[in-house]
């Protein structure tokens, strides 16, 4: 899903079209906390109200909401409360295949360390991979842990090598901070029933003598 900054400033310049547009989606896409303040506030910039102004999303885990897009004539936007689903309809039309939320992944190493981690970028369903959390941990090898650090990006791998744990959180938290469209510096893990914090990369504060 592209990031509501970059989405918004497409859909503002969008030209209208006079045929019928041809839609494609439902997509999954997980989005920032503030998702829905960010959104009703560009709403708001360009007079638009009601169900219009609110996005179609749901509590995903902490710091991420998922949302819902399409695209319709080449243009992506968000699901609203004006397109008349509800999160849970839209989900059950986005979910899709565990093979397909899977087959993105792409194996990757980090210089001087011997475990592996797993890589998706720059694609529309990248986080889909986290509505499947077993298929996502058959393909890892094990029991994994995962970061959405921003928009089209998701990092996952499997942890026990401390100095390696330590690199890739670090890598998230930096990811989050530089690329486009941030979503969470966190680092999460399956418990079986619902995706937890497993760490938090924080900037240490010098204490002065």
């Amino acid at each position: 899903m592209i990031g509501i900054g970059l989405l918004l400033a497409v859909y503002a310049y969008a030209a209208p079209v006079a045929t019928a547009p041809v839609t494609t989606g439902p997509d999954p896409g997980l989005e920032a906390s503030d998702v829905q303040q960010q959104y009703a506030a560009w709403a708001k910039s360009k007079k638009i109200k009601g169900q219009a102004a609110e996005l179609t999303c749901s509590h995903f885990a902490e710091g991420l909401e998922l949302c819902f897009t399409k695209v319709s004539d080449g243009v992506r936007s968000y699901y609203t409360s004006a397109d008349g689903q509800t999160a849970e309809q839209l989900l059950s039309l986005a979910k899709g295949k565990e093979e397909a939320a899977v087959a993105p992944l792409t194996e990757q190493y980090v210089d001087g360390f011997n475990p592996r981690y797993f890589l998706v970028t720059g694609q529309p369903r990248a986080h889909a991979a986290m509505l499947f959390p077993d298929a996502l941990e058959r393909t890892l090898g094990g029991k994994c842990v995962v970061g959405i650090p921003a928009v089209g990006a998701l990092v996952a791998w499997i942890p026990g090598d401390l100095d390696f744990d330590k690199v890739m959180a670090v890598g998230v938290k930096r990811m989050y901070d530089t690329l486009p469209d941030p979503v969470s510096p966190l680092v999460y893990t399956w418990d079986g029933a619902r995706w937890g914090v497993w760490a938090e990369v924080r900037e240490l504060t010098p204490q002065l003598p």
